[in-house]
């Protein structure tokens, strides 16, 4: 009965040494995949930007728009007729027109600030959760080797107590056979060899 529950043991701590390898695949595995999040939402910020970028220069140059035709506007405001009196309505057209772009491009702008600024927010969080998450996955691994390391340590101790029960055991089943097998000798009125 002794031998098998030994047997079992052995068996037991092969399944936990394989269960802490799988663990142990699992978190770098893990590790490996909050990276490519993290990579992944830093292009989507940097996409972001460069829409933000591009709606800025479009309000920019609407802007310079407007006000060229506003300058254009008070130059011809003087004295003119009927040319006048037409230009100034397409000038009024184009202005509207211009403007209304302008309030198009700054509201894009305002919203892509938004969106930018919650994205950056979420971005923030998600990096700190992540670098929490990585520390925390970091710690297992870390004792996930101590397990192993101790493990290694403690099986390595037992054999070599039961190495050491098993020598004295048979030291002693040893001395038990010479012993008898002097005795035997003598009582044949042999001489043993000394050993």
């Amino acid at each position: 009965m002794p031998p098998k529950k030994k047997g079992k043991g052995k068996k037991k701590k092969g399944n936990d040494d394989s269960e802490m390898e799988v663990k142990f695949k699992q978190s770098q595995h893990e590790v490996d995949a909050l990276k490519d999040q993290m990579a992944y939402r830093r292009e989507l910020s940097r996409r972001s930007m460069a829409i933000a970028d591009t709606y800025r220069e479009q309000m920019q140059s609407a802007q310079a728009n407007v006000e060229e035709l506003q300058s254009d506007m008070k130059a011809v405001s003087s004295g003119l007729t009927q040319q006048y009196k037409t230009m100034q309505m397409e000038l009024g057209f184009k202005i509207d027109q211009t403007e209304r772009e302008l309030a198009t491009a700054k509201a894009r702008v305002e919203h892509t600030d938004q969106e930018l600024s919650k994205q950056k927010v979420e971005y923030d969080q998600m990096a700190r959760e992540k670098d929490q998450e990585i520390r925390k996955l970091k710690t297992k691994i870390s004792n996930l080797e101590t397990s192993f390391e101790n493990l290694i340590d403690i099986n390595f101790d037992n054999i070599l107590a039961r190495l050491n029960t098993q020598k004295l055991i048979m030291d002693k089943r040893m001395d038990d056979i010479l012993v008898k097998n002097k005795s035997s000798l003598q009582d044949q009125n042999l001489t043993p060899l000394e050993m």
